[in-house]
């Protein structure tokens, strides 16, 4: 007599062991980049971090304190602010004011600029706002569908 032994994963749909899967790798990754942070730092990364930061990166922009003698904020994010709003370490900021048409409404601006495209949420007449920087397009294109669920705001592209 002679049989087979299937496990419960085997007896499993595809979509369940799929799912399965992505949730083992993704607990692997999570416990490399701990190892690596605290062998790097000897701290360990707290998981709540960005949650003293403004929901959005608008909002962080708009909080920023003026200096004396200067017209804007400043346009520097740490590395942890980077990674809690969804940004790669290599990500600049770039201020909004004066770049295309000023509109009556916010908006997810796209607007190419040399060596790539500045992408972020534009305010009216003469707000300004600060957009992020990205050499490749499909990156921008991701980054401005991405702002506009976030804000519920139509996308406006302004190609030169």
């Amino acid at each position: 007599m002679s049989g087979n032994v299937l496990s419960i994963a085997d007896r499993q749909p595809e979509d369940v062991q799929r799912r399965a899967v992505a949730a083992v790798s993704l607990q692997r990754w999570r416990e490399i980049e701990h190892a690596r942070v605290v062998k790097k730092g000897g701290v360990p990364v707290q998981t709540d971090q960005g949650s003293d930061l403004p929901a959005s990166l608008d909002a962080w922009y708009r909080s920023q304190p003026v200096k004396p003698g200067r017209i804007s904020p400043r346009l520097t994010l740490t590395d942890d602010e980077k990674r809690a709003y969804g940004l790669p370490k290599s990500a600049r900021l770039i201020a909004l004011r004066g770049l295309g048409d000023e509109v009556d409404h916010w908006s997810v601006a796209v607007f190419p600029v040399m060596g790539g495209y500045v992408v972020g949420v534009k305010a009216p007449a003469g707000g300004g706002g600060v957009g992020v920087f990205w050499r490749l397009s499909h990156k921008a294109s991701d980054y401005a569908r991405r702002l506009s669920v976030e804000h519920g705001m139509l996308i406006r592209e302004r190609y030169a």
